[in-house]
């Protein structure tokens, strides 16, 4: 027993060395980087728990819930708005990264997952990952300065379709960036389709130093929904995260997703395989603790398509209020919609927040440990369909975000949600406690 206690020293003295080659690295996260530096993986993560509280308007709750059990109930609640779990490192020559959010079931919870290379002095991506278009969806949520992304993201205009499958091809120079994508209309977790989409951006800084930054961007969208694809909304939870919804516009998919016959109770019927043409502008700075940011989008959601009186309202919410055929129901053609949003924030602590030139976002501020920092947010936010009367729909946020340090901070929002379409003023009180690494 002796002697073979004697023979595991002398392996454990020797060993090491020859084979424990590869360098970790702890410093601001875990980092394993082979001895020639061909190969490194690295664990990264975000954690994002909310609590929510809702003050419910009385007349949304009668219209929308009083004969509609399948609409969801809006209650006080928690919930982790975000579990994640990314590797990312380089392999050679090219890069990678995983990430999955186990706060979705599924391929639905797959988010960045691709591979990269640099050519023609740019970052290639192939795989999944978020398209070129706009600051508020490109910002991460991570460094994101209210709870929830404005109407012209994912959360509004873009519902559903934060991320894609394709190949897209970014640089930057000087003060500029640009960027180029072509992809596939199809989420992990969706059902197999024919749509395809391009998307491009491009931004310029004409301003930025240490103390202040002014950056202009403009970008365009393109999404053709043909076989098999769902249908193209514009979908918003105007009083916040896990608040009450309101579809905004509607562009048909697939044939699969129609059914009905005319002068049925219910019946969705028309030219299946629409197309959305959404052009964004943004504008935003910096000056000292001061920052504000603002983005216009106007979309065209291709439509020709007939509802009956008692789908229109399952899908909207409310009854028509424009005229309906009595046999072919209400006709919804071509959807104008426009929305636009004001944000700012004010760093009481003196902090600044950094720009990310690389691709051409502000990232949040950055507090020097054990100090903290404090930070008091506002946003008016609205979208609207000018082809629907009445459809609009607004909220204004304010809160504050305490950075217990760079990679944990507290958020508080309060949400004033107003739908002029139902008529609904639903509040929202919101807090989420995260950390990132």
């Amino acid at each position: 027993m002796k002697r073979y206690r004697m023979y595991c020293a002398l392996i454990c003295i020797f060993l090491p060395p020859l084979t424990l080659a590869d360098e970790a690295e702890t410093k601001g996260g875990l980092k394993i980087v082979s001895d020639d530096g061909n190969f490194s993986a690295e664990l990264g993560g975000r954690i994002h728990f909310d609590t929510y509280f809702f003050d419910k308007d009385d007349t949304y709750y009668y219209q929308t819930f009083s004969n509609d059990d399948d609409r969801k109930e809006v209650v006080n609640t928690t919930d982790f708005r975000r579990v994640r779990l990314a590797m990312k490192g380089k392999l050679w020559k090219w890069k990678y990264k995983l990430e999955r959010d186990f706060a979705f079931s599924g391929t639905g919870g797959l988010r960045d997952v691709y591979l990269g290379t640099e050519i023609f002095n740019g970052d290639l991506l192939i795989g999944n990952y978020k398209p070129r278009r706009s600051i508020g969806e490109l910002t991460s949520s991570n460094e994101t300065t209210m709870m929830e992304r404005a109407f012209a993201t994912e959360s509004g205009i873009y519902d559903g379709r934060g991320r894609q499958q394709g190949i897209g091809w970014n640089t930057y120079w000087c003060c500029h960036t640009f960027g180029i994508n072509l992809f596939n209309l199809r989420d992990p977790g969706d059902p197999l389709n024919s749509g395809i989409g391009a998307a491009t951006r491009f931004t310029w800084a004409p301003i930025n130093d240490y103390k202040s930054t002014l950056h202009l961007g403009a970008s365009l969208s393109y999404e053709d929904a043909n076989k098999d694809t769902p249908p193209r909304e514009a979908l918003v939870e105007y009083a916040g995260r896990r608040g009450p919804e309101q579809l905004v516009a509607l562009s048909p998919g697939g044939s699969d997703f129609f059914f009905g016959e005319f002068g049925e109770e219910e019946f969705y019927l028309g030219r299946p395989g629409g197309d959305v043409l959404i052009f964004g502008l943004e504008l935003a700075g910096t000056y000292g603790p001061f920052f504000a940011q603002s983005e216009y989008a106007f979309g065209n959601f291709s439509g020709d398509i007939f509802l009956s009186e008692f789908t229109f309202e399952e899908f909207f919410g409310a009854p028509p209020n424009f005229f309906c055929d009595p046999f072919t129901g209400c006709f919804i053609g071509d959807q104008s919609v426009h929305t636009w949003y004001i944000m700012g924030s004010w760093a009481v602590t003196g902090q600044h927040k950094p720009y990310d030139e690389k691709n051409g976002v502000f990232r949040s501020i950055r507090p020097n440990p054990p100090e903290g920092a404090f930070e008091l947010t506002a946003r008016y936010d609205t979208i609207e369909n000018r082809d629907i009367p009445g459809m609009k729909v607004s909220n204004f946020i304010f809160g504050f975000n305490y950075y217990f340090n760079p990679k944990v901070r507290l958020m508080m929002n309060v949400t004033l949600g107003d739908n002029n379409f139902i008529d609904d003023r639903t509040k929202q009180f919101a807090i989420r406690i995260q950390g990132s690494w």
